[in-house]
């Protein structure tokens, strides 16, 4: 009858969203000048970052000022919003990112015609300052900024 009529015809009714199952805790490393220990997570610090860790950025100030994010794929993630820097590093440091970031700051730097090269999440190529562009001769590109301007250093065959 009519109540099966306003049944079909009334909206779909919301299903609660699926949250994603918690990420296990990174195990403790030696390398304590990179990180630091927070309830058996190991944080990941940044000397650049104003926060003082790596991934956090503060957004507002409201209840949840603290943003964390890492960078898949070329993508920036939003892993969410908390009322405190170290509770938006605890999240960042269950990444699989954090994890890598911890692990590159534990190993030897890598050397090229001994030049220390700086390696890049965020960076196609996987190296600071170098991008690929196409898949030609010369589909690399080192560049600088310098005076507030993009200087291009030279196209390259390999990164």
């Amino acid at each position: 009858g009519i109540a099966d009529l306003a049944a079909r015809n009334a909206p779909p009714t919301p299903r609660p969203a699926k949250r994603p199952a918690p990420l296990p805790a990174v195990p403790p490393s030696s390398s304590a000048a990179a990180s630091k220990q927070s309830s058996g997570v190991q944080l990941v610090t940044s000397a650049t970052n104003k926060t003082g860790f790596k991934g956090v950025y503060k957004l507002g100030s409201g209840a949840t000022p603290y943003s964390a994010h890492v960078y898949r794929n070329g993508d920036q993630v939003v892993l969410g919003h908390f009322a405190t820097a170290e509770e938006a590093a605890r999240c960042y440091a269950r990444t699989p990112e954090a994890k890598a970031d911890l692990a590159v700051s534990a190993a030897p730097p890598v050397l090229f015609d001994g030049v220390e090269l700086i390696t890049s999440e965020r960076s196609n190529s996987g190296f600071k300052c170098v991008c690929k562009l196409h898949n030609g001769a010369t589909p690399y590109y080192a560049q600088v900024y310098r005076k507030g301007k993009n200087v291009i250093l030279g196209r390259y065959a390999t990164a």
